[in-house]
């Protein structure tokens, strides 16, 4: 059989550049060389060239790439949003993970859990802020603690937990270092899982991954330093929450019009479940929680790659 002529994007224009270099190194190490014809392309941090086989080229000249497929190991903005899958629309080559528009849903906090809520899930209570309101507006609405994100980053990158009202500015401004809107959402203290779900027209959801951060919540380091956080697979929760979980995991991805991959992020609390956002890139490093789902689903990394690509595959 021949191979497939495979292209793996990462890094980028994005605050995650290093966490895409190591996804997509990842990538090129468990393809099949006996299925794969791999090219690894690294994307610079200023987004405008890229590296292939020791050479570099203008990004405009990505188009020229002689490959059958591309697969997306970009996290964050310009990767995960929608950006690079316009400009592989626009060339008319297939590449891995959702198309245009369920990517920048799921990077939009805000877009996304409007639709979450008419989609019948439940999601934290929140506030809109912009650099111009009142930190009062905040607190007319919540008490300490509560978490303060850019309504456009991944992984969360920008992310703070205010416990004290002293430290809303500086959360705030930290949110508005990276985007133009601030999601402000109450603290829903209870279980934190993520489900991750494969497929398109009819996906799946694999086995639910129990997170117990070591720090004050699962940040951007804990994401990918197993030091910093318990992952148990599968979540030590009852069947019936098992289900209700892995079943609005699958409702936030067919509502977003997710195809490929992607994994869900939720709490929770009692016999509720709140869907806190989705990611249609997520991680795929040593570490990362979508691999190690799928393994306890007895899926290898290897053969997870092989579903991503299948489901990319007009």
């Amino acid at each position: 059989m021949k191979r497939l002529r495979v292209a793996v994007l990462m890094g980028g224009k994005s605050p995650e550049h290093e966490v895409s270099l190591v996804s997509g190194r990842e990538v090129v190490r468990h393809l099949n060389p006996k299925k794969y014809d791999v090219l690894p392309i690294i994307i610079s941090r200023d987004g405008t060239s890229f590296q292939l086989n020791n050479k570099k080229y203008s990004l405009s000249q990505l188009s020229t790439v002689n490959c059958q497929l591309f697969f997306i190991a970009m996290h964050g903005p310009y990767g995960e949003d929608g950006t690079i899958q316009g400009f592989l629309e626009l060339i008319g080559v297939p590449y891995t993970g959702s198309g245009v528009l369920a990517s920048a849903l799921g990077m939009d906090k805000i877009s996304s859990r409007k639709l979450f809520t008419q989609a019948g899930l439940k999601t934290p209570k929140y506030v809109i802020i912009e650099k111009m309101d009142s930190m009062s507006h905040v607190w007319k609405n919540f008490t300490p603690p509560i978490f303060v994100k850019p309504h456009n980053q991944g992984s969360s990158v920008g992310t703070s937990k205010v416990v004290k009202k002293s430290q809303l500015s500086k959360a705030l401004n930290k949110a508005f270092s990276l985007s133009h809107l601030a999601l402000v959402e109450e603290f829903v203290d209870g279980i934190e899982i993520t489900g991750a779900v494969i497929g398109n027209e009819k996906p799946k959801a694999s086995p639910l991954v129990e997170i117990v951060p070591k720090n004050e919540f699962f940040d951007y380091q804990a994401k990918y330093n197993e030091r910093l956080c318990d992952e148990i697979v599968p979540a030590r929760i009852n069947k019936f929450l098992t289900k209700k979980a892995q079943d609005a995991a699958l409702k936030a991805y067919q509502t977003l019009g997710c195809r490929g991959f992607g994994r869900v992020d939720m709490i929770i609390r009692g016999n509720d479940v709140y869907v806190l956002e989705l990611n249609t890139i997520p991680g795929l490093t040593p570490v990362s929680l979508v691999p190690k789902a799928a393994q306890a689903a007895g899926i290898s990394y290897s053969q997870l790659l092989d579903k991503i690509i299948e489901f990319a595959i007009p």
